[in-house]
């Protein structure tokens, strides 16, 4: 619908996501808590509504009914957030690409960088690919490192190390075993190390 006072279009209210909810509500928290996580965090994921609720332990009114704000009109899209564009630059994208992605995305910073791995190509033609200009050289890295994880779930089983070594080798890190690794799996690591060059 169209808001008369603003003339511009109402937005739905932004609703808890009932997945968060549950999930957290498996936890031990309480239904309003895990509303409330759900909400403040725009419904960025379940560790960042956890992350809420820890922070907000000792809040009085924790517990009490969800009030839910009622937006106002808007006549675009929503300024992008100061802090999720840091963190999207942070991750090596450029300041225009995180603006454009946060707005498409109300400012989800998990949905943003999803949505920026998946229009790249688009992105790409948009801008001019310009290496900045550091004082200490150029911004290029190179994988240096990778986590790997053995198991079924995070929860239980092993993780182990793959390093490049100085004569360009991938070395296996398994507890004391260190050994040379012929195929390494770089496309099943947890976490990826660069270093600059």
């Amino acid at each position: 619908g169209i808001n008369a006072e603003y003339g511009g279009p109402i937005e739905a209210p932004l609703e808890p996501d009932p997945t968060i909810v549950e999930n957290l509500m498996n936890m031990g928290f309480g239904f309003e808590s895990c509303r409330k996580a759900a909400y403040h965090t725009k419904n960025a994921g379940l560790e960042q509504a956890m992350e809420w609720i820890l922070t907000h332990m000792d809040d009085p009114d924790l517990n009490s009914p969800l009030v839910i704000e009622q937006p106002k009109s808007s006549s675009g899209p929503a300024a992008a957030d100061a802090e999720a564009i840091q963190m999207l630059c942070a991750m090596g994208f450029t300041e225009k690409q995180a603006e454009k992605a946060l707005q498409k995305c109300d400012n989800n910073l998990e949905r943003a960088a999803d949505w920026i791995f998946s229009h790249a190509d688009e992105l790409n033609e948009e801008e001019e690919e310009v290496i900045p200009t550091l004082p200490d050289g150029p911004g290029r890295y190179r994988l240096r490192a990778f986590i790997s994880h053995m198991g079924s779930s995070t929860a239980c089983g092993h993780y182990v190390c793959h390093i490049k070594d100085s004569q360009g080798r991938w070395v296996l890190y398994n507890d004391e075993k260190v050994a040379v690794s012929v195929t390494p799996p770089k496309d099943r690591a947890y976490m990826y190390l660069y270093e600059r060059y």
